[in-house]
């Protein structure tokens, strides 16, 4: 995917909000007591190179979970600059309906995600009920990956020179975040391995995973880190700048 030679900036850019029951994003914490999640997609810039995290939410499956305020990803971008059609590659956090399902939105993309979350998502696993809610748009992604339009990481990859994908799991078993070196310091994209701020301040994983020993090691993983800033999947606050 070849080499920047300059530093990323990060932009977050939402797409819509919704309430949910906090312990659907705080493992078992407060469960009935009600919390306003936030939907985005980052665009990470260089000197050479324009690149996405996620897609964000479908908006028609968007307003069916609840969402409010949506905003189609194409129009949100160019209210940014940037034209969708022209976005070569984005990377996915994970494959869940909010942060890949709405990749039709982005006709010449390659996308990459996880090896291993790309055969958890073609596996009988995902299909399951229990499971498969967290997913929209299967038969359509499962055709990316036919043609080659979903790409699978195995591990931490340095995508390109100050980007850095790393398999966390945990969330999704191959839920991955997003190490950038930017102007500030080293920044965090980490996913729904940190949807809210909360998350990380408090040591608790999110209340939706498949590996709670894994979701427990990538918030570890982060602390050891120690970015300058973080951008969490969920929260309001769009960023979290670290001061050690």
């Amino acid at each position: 995917m070849g080499t920047v030679g300059s530093p990323f900036t990060i932009e977050p850019v939402e797409l819509g909000r919704r309430t949910a029951d906090t312990s659907l994003f705080l493992y078992l914490t407060e469960p009935g007591v009600s919390v306003e999640i936030a939907y985005r997609v980052w665009v990470l810039r260089s000197a050479t190179r324009t690149i996405l995290i996620d897609t964000g939410p479908p908006c028609e499956e968007g307003k069916r979970r609840g969402l409010t305020r949506i905003t189609d990803v194409a129009a949100a971008l160019a209210g940014i600059g940037l034209d969708a059609a022209k976005i070569d590659t984005v990377l996915l956090t994970h494959l869940h309906w909010d942060h890949a399902a709405n990749a039709a939105q982005l006709p010449n993309a390659t996308f990459f995600a996880q090896k291993s979350e790309i055969e958890f998502f073609r596996s009988a696993w995902r299909r399951h009920p229990s499971v498969d809610r967290f997913f929209s748009h299967c038969d359509y992604l499962d055709l990316l990956i036919d043609h080659g339009r979903i790409l699978p990481i195995d591990g931490d990859v340095e995508i390109v020179r100050g980007l850095l994908a790393m398999r966390v799991g945990g969330h999704t078993p191959g839920s991955q975040m997003l190490c950038i070196e930017t102007g500030e310091g080293r920044a965090l994209i980490a996913g729904d391995t940190i949807p809210l701020l909360r998350n990380y301040r408090e040591r608790i994983p999110s209340g939706i995973l498949v590996d709670w020993f894994e979701a427990i090691a990538a918030i570890e993983r982060v602390v050891d880190l120690r970015p300058a800033v973080i951008y969490p999947g969920h929260d309001v606050v769009a960023h979290l700048k670290l001061d050690y």
